[in-house]
């Protein structure tokens, strides 16, 4: 017979009982594990889906933006549209357009990103704004030579207030403007080493520029001088008009002077002259002579035009001005002929203020030639 308390005794079989303890906890705690790493894989899968329909929203939003800008049409109302990615999509909406005056409207886009099961909703307000002029002073068609005095001449692409502060934070444009690289070469060699242009680090101070062709200026002028006051000159051809003040800040003014067919015309300002609005001269050359102040835009346009500053006293346009050569000028005719103490200041709150004088009609036709500006109001997170 066969002893077991032999076994008991000397505690024969105890380990095998203690390995089969421990092998259980270690299967035990093996299982947790997996499924504690199972957990955190598919947290960490959540949040990873999470955050790539966060970007993705986001992409639809940047998308957005882009369409707005592209549109020429006032307001802008982009179609809707869903784009699918290797890993998500995002479906872009537009609210309707709330237009906030002749050159800006405001809309809000909302972006929907799906990624791995997660979901984000994001939305933004945009203003798209446009601008009257791409710089301080915009040369198009078939401009001849230029000519920049370092006495005194200040042109700059920086926004400024009526006052001539600069604002802070406000998009930049040109100095000068040009409709090709050989009249961007013209004033390059004209500014040479002088400082007279502003020139900031994200805007160039002379540029060619798609915006406000040719066409479109004579456009806008002659839809303008259908508009406005318009003043004939007499059959010599040269008209001065001395110590004038056209409008006000409260009530801006626009007025048009039409030249004679042949060339020579010119348009004289002299004095003390103040204004404040839209002023066109057409078949004509401009000249400034006096003390002059001017808020809006100048547009001289027409066959063998120019802008001429002589004489003494300071001379401020705050706005822009935009020469268009419809003709073809002997090679030594200068449309741009700058002497003394000049200031050209870009500002979009006089031409903003200017713009109230243009028609709908005439606005609506020269959307697309003008450039514009995306500004965000506020973005916000909708759902996630």
């Amino acid at each position: 017979m066969i002893n077991s308390g032999k076994y008991i005794q000397t505690e024969a079989g105890m380990v095998l009982m203690s390995s089969l303890a421990i092998l259980s906890v270690l299967v035990v705690v093996g299982i947790g594990a997996n499924v504690m790493l199972q957990n955190d894989y598919r947290v960490l899968a959540n949040l990873r889906g999470g955050t790539e329909a966060f970007y993705v929203s986001v992409a639809g939003l940047e998308w957005g933006k882009s369409e707005i800008a592209s549109l020429g049409t006032f307001p802008p109302v982009p179609d809707s549209r869903a784009q699918a990615f290797s890993t998500g999509e995002f479906a872009v909406s537009f609210l309707t357009p709330t237009v906030t005056g002749p050159l800006a409207a405001s809309i809000i886009l909302r972006s929907v990103g799906a990624s791995r099961g997660a979901r984000h909703v994001v939305e933004a307000q945009l203003t798209k704004s446009y601008d009257l002029a791409d710089a301080a002073v915009g040369l198009r068609g078939n401009g001849a030579g230029v000519n920049l005095s370092a006495d005194g001449t200040y042109i700059s692409g920086a926004d400024h207030d009526a006052t001539g502060t600069p604002v802070a934070g406000a998009k930049s444009r040109n100095s000068v403007s040009t409709a090709d690289q050989r009249m961007e070469g013209l004033v390059t060699q004209a500014v040479g080493a002088q400082g007279i242009l502003d020139s900031r680090p994200e805007t160039p101070a002379v540029a060619t520029s798609p915006y406000l062709d040719a066409a479109s200026v004579s456009r806008l002028a002659d839809d303008l001088c259908s508009a406005g006051s318009l003043h004939a000159l007499p059959s010599s051809g040269n008209l001065t008009v001395e110590n004038q003040v056209w409008g006000s800040q409260a009530s801006p003014q626009l007025h048009c002077f039409d030249g004679l067919s042949d060339s020579g015309d010119s348009v004289t300002l002299a004095g003390s002259f103040s204004g404040v609005g839209l002023l066109v001269v057409r078949n004509a050359d401009l000249i400034l002579s006096g003390a002059i102040r001017w808020e809006g835009l100048i547009l001289v346009t027409g066959n063998d035009v120019s802008l001429r500053s002589l004489g003494s006293g300071t001379k401020d346009l705050l706005g822009a001005v935009l020469l268009n050569e419809t003709g073809n000028p002997v090679a030594t005719r200068k449309i741009l002929d700058i002497q003394g103490a000049v200031r050209i200041l870009f500002s979009r709150q006089t031409l903003l203020r200017s713009s109230s004088l243009i028609s709908a009609e005439s606005l609506n036709s020269a959307y697309q030639s003008l450039p514009s500006v995306i500004s965000q109001n506020y973005w916000r997170v909708v759902t996630q």
